[in-house]
């Protein structure tokens, strides 16, 4: 069966590329058709030149680089509502290819034009939720520090009030989204998605909060790659680990304060992730001289690298203070056999077992997680129990064989009706 994969990027920046790469990989028995922005740093293929040309220039990914005239930032703000480049682009596609399904990842930058493209040629969309971008002009559900349900509960006119515009703050990007959301709800543009796929229970919940058919919203777990035997590798009982995206909504910095305040002083804490960004030196500026060497900074680190940190590690913290959607590197984690200590908050609540496979602890407040922390550094033998609860939990929930059996049932269902 032919596949229309939608997504912004072809390379590997987050979770939803680390998806659509491995479904590429594990479902041989599909034809994979992408439609992505045109990147210097995508990975090769023939369909390369049906891609949308990016606004900021090929070598240019976030918003934040992109270097524009005026006149550029109206056609790019234009765009943002209705994208008819990216129609034309996607139709192209759509005559020569001729796909059965559309799976639509990180599309939000194509706008509905591309739900219009599809519909225009008779082929039906999946949308798979990475995030809550069709309920929350942000995103996230997450503003200014706290959680952010405004425009689920007040409307959608409280974009303006909170200036939110995706991930930029202004009222100038705040008119776009709302123009943009207002349009794709008058011109009931999602009705004609067959199925939303929701990686937790939260996120659908959320959707059906939002407004959407629970009829048409599936919640299918996000997969890992677990080995059949628990991993046999003897962890430092003082180390502690996060892996992720330095930025506010992850919470490093509670975490950084919770771990000035525990207890054990022999403990270390790793933390994985970019550190180029304003927030990231920011915080390892601010780590005493005292702690340098027991708060470790390690940067970006590659796949194999986080395997061995995982193993080496007693335990893992999420500290995240927005609602996340059943994260990868939760899984990778406990995967790994690996206990989980993670934010009580939206899908985390669902993925740690509490006392079984890990402990949850108050959004944001550093002394629950502190007195969290010391509990697990005091107790090693039962925290890899914990681990080993864990590697059991995830091999049966989140296995990749039950993640392709559902989504290979709904495409095929979509495809039939087709």
């Amino acid at each position: 069966m032919k596949i229309l994969i939608v997504n912004r990027n072809y390379f590997i920046s987050g979770g939803p590329e680390k998806y659509m790469f491995s479904l590429m990989k594990n479902m041989p028995e599909h034809d994979f058709i992408p439609f992505c922005l045109d990147f210097f740093k995508n990975e090769k293929t023939p369909y390369q030149n049906y891609f949308l040309k990016p606004p900021g220039g090929p070598d240019n990914v976030y918003f934040n680089q992109f270097k524009m005239s005026l006149f550029q930032k109206i056609g790019y703000g234009l765009n943002m509502i209705y994208s008819f480049d990216a129609r034309r682009q996607i139709e192209k596609l759509l005559k020569e290819a001729k796909p059965d399904v559309a799976l639509f990842l990180n599309a939000v930058y194509f706008t509905d034009s591309i739900i219009d493209a599809c519909k225009k040629y008779n082929v039906p969309v999946i949308c798979r939720m990475s995030d809550f971008n069709k309920i929350c002009a942000n995103y996230l559900l997450y503003r200014d520090g706290d959680v952010c349900e405004d425009c689920l509960e007040k409307g959608l006119w409280r974009i303006f009030a909170n200036r939110c515009g995706g991930y930029q703050r202004s009222l100038s990007a705040a008119a776009i989204k709302f123009t943009s959301m207002c349009l794709s709800k008058y011109r009931k543009s999602n009705d004609y998605v067959s199925f939303f796929i929701t990686p937790s229970q939260f996120t659908r919940q959320k959707m059906i909060q939002g407004g959407f058919d629970p009829e048409k919203i599936v919640h299918v777990p996000t997969f890992t790659k677990v080995s059949q035997d628990i991993p046999d590798v003897e962890s430092d009982q003082k180390t502690i680990l996060y892996v992720g995206r330095i930025s506010p909504e992850k919470g490093v910095d509670v975490l950084m304060e919770a771990f000035m305040g525990i207890k054990d002083k022999r403990a270390l804490l790793k933390i994985v992730g970019d550190t180029n960004s304003d927030y990231a030196k920011q915080l390892i500026d601010s780590v005493p001289m005292e702690m340098k060497e027991r708060i470790q900074f390690l940067g970006f680190k590659g796949q194999q690298d986080v395997k061995q940190l995982f193993l080496s590690s007693l335990f893992f913290v999420t500290p995240s203070v927005w609602y996340e959607n059943q994260p990868n590197v939760v899984l990778e984690g406990m995967g790994l056999g690996r206990p989980a200590l993670v934010s009580k908050l939206g899908s985390l609540t669902e993925m740690v077992l509490e006392g079984k496979t890990g402990y949850h602890f108050k959004a944001g407040d550093p002394k629950d997680l502190a007195e969290k922390i010391d509990l697990m550094l005091n107790n090693p033998e039962q925290s890899i129990e914990m681990g080993k609860a864990a590697w059991e939990y995830v091999k049966e929930n989140h296995n990749i064989q039950n993640h392709l059996s559902s989504l290979n049932a709904l495409i095929q269902k979509v495809a039939n009706k087709s």
